[in-house]
């Protein structure tokens, strides 16, 4: 058996002779014998010694078709064993290929570039790196067909490392190209079904990293459905890799695929739930963040459950990037006492944090947003209700600093704003909720519109400024609201994006204050919409149309408020002589609005159509089952 000493000779042999091949089976094969101590020192030395004498080179030995060698050696340096030097090793390789002309670049095969992109992957603070993955990416990008000759081993490996950097276009292009790829294999003809789970899960991960195109939702389809046929091999999966595969398939949680691939992968967490003692407190947050996405399938909720259990039992020293998304996954699934107990442990936490030295100081906006909407699902609880206060108290105190609450995005804000609003009562929510109407109001000027908020940010918003109608910050934002409805409402597609969902929050939102005389305009707008869609009045849900009827309502004199009224009684009519499914609040303010066009034959109709099915007695007060 050689020796470390042995091998750093024959290492250093190699490297005077210049003979790459010889260096490469000392690397490879010899080291074998060295022991894990022994072995970290010889490849960090090998490193060095292989960035002196071949690097130069490197160039000269392209042309000599020694591309190979160079990325294997490379791929196995660069890796966390090979340390500083490997790192530097990577980088200096990265900026010699970076500067590869076209022809250069013909001499070095895919399956080469595949090993190189990885390696550089790994270093993705350097510039080096990073331009050396652009040069293999605009190759790809370019020059397309040799990828449809690598392995899914060799695909993996290239996308994983060019989704270092999403952000560069050249990268993205090559992205596309190997998602198209990965979409043109079936089964049949590879590949995918002979992938390890490690190179599986570093395919999904990479192809994860931009969702904004459909090829890469297909390649991320085509993935999921590799996975359900290994439902039944899920233990070589490792920990890591599980919730990587969750944390990407969560990202279309409508698909079918996605889905089925998260329920497996949930029922493997079942299966491993006493091996949940020795998951890192980081991956039991992104698998119940991956599975919050399915809140109404059944083994999410109990892997979910399981984690909660976990965590409490550890006592949840969580870092405090994690607690959000810990929170936001339990929210989900309020009637699990696990998911109350490890949230109300979290709401603690928040609390002995804001009432250190540090306070919250150390949160993101986002963080915090988050928090709050999870809290509110719970807001009958104390500890919940007090975390909240003090998170607004720390909105509060930011906002009396210069850059105030700038910064925060509108996703955290529409969060924040939802979140305070479950307590009405509190005056010290309002108060941090009037704070952030007036950052809305502020940016409706500035911009003169309010067109970076969604369709639904729009509607939290609204909904959770109408619980202080009479507050003047809350009513200057309602305004700036209105306006940026009715601007999107002139526009050719008018109110066609909003949800159905988004369109009864923000109705009801606006007949908090039905005295305005822009409420009004802004509800005939959505009346509008409602009359367009009347054709899809069937997929409201009970709730929106109960909404919908108490907001058109208070308006009972608008032509599009009574037609609105006529759509939505034929549709309670219709589920009425079905199965209806309205709970007695909802009934109660159906019938409270029908109530205001007594003149219209069906508004009459469907009012005494309630009226009976409510009289047949406390059996069909509650969600409502049976014929009419």
């Amino acid at each position: 058996m050689a020796t470390l000493d042995e091998l750093l000779a024959t290492i250093s042999h190699a490297c005077r002779c210049q003979d790459v091949r010889a260096f490469s089976v000392s690397l490879f094969d010899d080291s074998k014998q060295l022991t894990r101590s022994n072995r970290a020192r010889f490849l960090r030395k090998a490193a060095t010694a292989f960035k002196i004498a071949f690097v130069p080179r490197f160039e000269e030995d392209i042309r000599l078709k020694l591309a190979s060698k160079y990325a294997t050696i490379c791929d196995a340096l660069s890796r966390q064993s090979g340390g500083q030097a490997g790192t530097d090793l990577s980088k200096a390789l990265a900026a010699q290929l970076s500067r590869f002309n076209d022809a250069l670049m013909e001499q070095v095969d895919f399956t080469s570039l595949s090993l190189f992109a990885c390696s550089f992957g790994r270093h993705p603070a350097s510039s080096d790196c990073r331009d050396g993955v652009i040069r293999i990416a605009e190759v790809c990008r370019d020059k397309s067909e040799p990828l449809q000759d690598l392995t899914g081993q060799h695909l993996s490996l290239l996308i994983s490392g060019l989704s270092k950097w999403p952000d560069q276009p050249a990268v993205r292009e090559a992205a596309l190209r190997i998602a198209t790829e990965i979409s043109c294999r079936t089964r049949s003809d590879d590949r995918l079904s002979a992938l390890t789970p490690r190179h599986l899960s570093m395919l999904v991960n990479g192809v994860g990293k931009w969702l904004g195109e459909e090829r890469f939702h297909t390649a991320v389809v085509i993935i999921a459905d590799e996975l359900v046929r290994r439902s039944d091999r899920l233990s070589d999966f490792t920990q890591e890799q599980l919730a990587n595969l969750i944390s990407v398939f969560s990202k279309r949680p409508e698909n079918s695929s996605c889905r089925k691939a998260a329920i497996a992968i949930s029922n493997e967490l079942l299966r491993r739930s006493d091996q949940l003692p020795d998951f890192s407190q980081q991956r039991l947050a992104k698998l119940v963040n991956g599975f919050s996405r399915w809140p109404g399938e059944l083994a999410p909720r109990q892997a979910t459950a399981k984690i909660a259990g976990e965590l409490v039992r550890r006592g949840l020293s969580v870092d405090h990037h994690e607690l959000a998304s810990l929170v936001n996954g339990f929210s989900k699934w309020t009637a699990e006492v696990a998911c109350l107990a490890a949230s109300v442990a979290i709401a603690d936490q928040v609390i002995r944090h804001a009432r250190g030295a540090e306070r919250l100081s150390y949160f993101r906006y986002q963080e915090l947003g988050v928090l709050v909407n999870g809290f509110s699902k719970w807001r009958q609880d104390p500890s919940c209700r007090q975390a909240t206060i003090e998170i607004a108290g720390e909105v509060l105190a930011r906002c009396d600093r210069a850059d105030g609450v700038s910064c925060i995005t509108e996703q955290a804000l529409a969060n924040l704003v939802n979140g305070f609003s479950k307590w009405p009562q509190q005056l010290s929510l309002r108060d941090a909720t009037a704070a952030l109407a007036r950052e809305v109001v502020y940016r409706a000027r500035r911009a003169g519109q309010l067109c970076d908020f969604t369709q639904q940010g729009l509607a939290i918003l609204l909904n959770g400024f109408s619980k202080w109608p009479t507050e003047v910050p809350l009513r200057e934002a309602k305004t700036a609201i209105a306006n940026e409805v009715l601007s999107r409402a002139c526009r050719s597609n008018r109110l066609s994006h909003f949800t159905r969902r988004a369109l009864a929050i923000l109705a009801n939102g606006f007949s908090k204050w039905r005295q305005e005389e822009i409420s009004r305009h802004v509800t005939v707008a959505i009346a509008q919409e409602i009359l367009r869609r009347a054709f899809q009045v069937c997929d409201f849900s009970e709730q929106e149309l109960a909404q919908l009827m108490r907001a058109f309502s208070h308006w009972p004199k608008e032509v599009t408020s009574r037609e609105v009224a006529v759509v939505i009684s034929q549709e309670v009519l219709r589920r009425l002589t079905g199965t209806a499914r309205f709970t007695e609040q909802e009934f109660a303010y159906l019938a409270n609005g029908l109530a205001k066009w007594p003149e219209v034959a069906i508004c009459r109709r469907a009012a005494a159509a309630i009226r009976n099915w409510t009289a047949q007695g406390d059996r069909r007060r509650t969600p409502c089952h049976a014929a009419f």
